[in-house]
């Protein structure tokens, strides 16, 4: 059974914010958002909130029941599997969320509309420029997954300058759907048999990891390129974290961008940028999470 056709709240006014998606149980997303109401002294909870894979339908009472609360001024998020769903919801579509396919994040305006955002896209931008080592712009990148975290890396990197960006996927034909968004020549799938190492990073964009039990997305037959970043975190890292630092690879975890989007959907909801101190308080939520 779903949950999320209600959105949990206090009090009828209660300004109300959460995640939508499943699973979300594992997410630290709500306590590091409570950490930055607590900080800004702001009287708003954040709650996760369980729609189940096949019942998507579900998606758009829980995004306008969070995005009405608090006199409309609510939100939230939205993760795997549900980012396309969102999208399709929105009334109001950023260019990031028309570019992907895919929203995370969403609130209502002052004529009642459900706006979207996906600040996916600026987290992982944000993450690629500042990873020492990295020059993002020019570099030659491979993305694995062709779901919503996937399209927002591809969209990302080319924000970034990447002089070639590569899609690989377990389903051929969902990754032909990726490359095929846009224009030809801009993104292309992985040819298997390329040589890891001519890769400067790989970004790790699917669910795998999240259970420890989950096959490693992807294998390096050789050296890795320099960089790897799996957008899944987990305590002490994910396996397919250790297989690429075994390989050569200077690795990092889902947290940093996960610490990005957290702050850039805050600035969404409440219009207006928000203090170092609140990023510093979200920030701690997530100290000795990554490996």
């Amino acid at each position: 059974m779903s949950e999320g056709a209600s959105v949990p709240r206090s009090g009828r006014d209660r300004l109300t914010f959460g995640l939508i998606g499943d699973p979300v149980a594992h997410s630290l997303s709500p306590a590091m958002h409570r950490a930055a109401f607590r900080e800004l002294a702001l009287e708003a909870e954040y709650v996760p909130i369980r729609v189940a894979a096949d019942a998507p339908g579900f998606v758009a009472d829980a995004m306008r029941g969070l995005a009405s609360s608090g006199g409309g001024m609510g939100g939230g998020n939205v993760t795997l599997p549900h980012k396309s769903a969102a999208a399709r919801t929105l009334d109001v579509r950023s260019e990031a969320v028309g570019r992907t396919g895919a929203c995370n994040c969403f609130w209502q305006d002052e004529e009642g509309r459900l706006c979207g955002d996906n600040t996916d896209v600026e987290g992982i931008l944000r993450v690629l420029e500042s990873t020492r080592g990295l020059d993002p712009g020019g570099a030659s990148i491979l993305v694995l997954g062709a779901g919503g975290a996937a399209a927002a890396t591809v969209v990302a990197a080319l924000q970034a300058g990447a002089a070639n960006i590569s899609v690989r996927n377990r389903d051929r034909r969902r990754a032909e759907e990726l490359v095929g968004r846009f224009p030809l020549g801009q993104v292309r799938l992985f040819e298997a048999g390329s040589p890891d190492a001519d890769f400067d990073v790989v970004i790790q964009a699917t669910s795998l990891g999240m259970n420890p039990e989950d096959p490693l997305p992807y294998t390096f037959s050789g050296q890795a390129p320099a960089h790897a970043l799996d957008l899944v975190y987990r305590p002490g890292g994910t396996r397919w974290m250790a297989h690429a630092r075994g390989h050569g690879a200077d690795v990092e975890d889902g947290t940093r961008v996960l610490l990005e989007q957290g702050v850039l959907s805050l600035e969404r909801w409440l219009g207006k940028p928000v203090p170092a101190a609140v990023r510093t308080a979200m920030q701690s939520v997530l100290d000795g999470v990554s490996d």
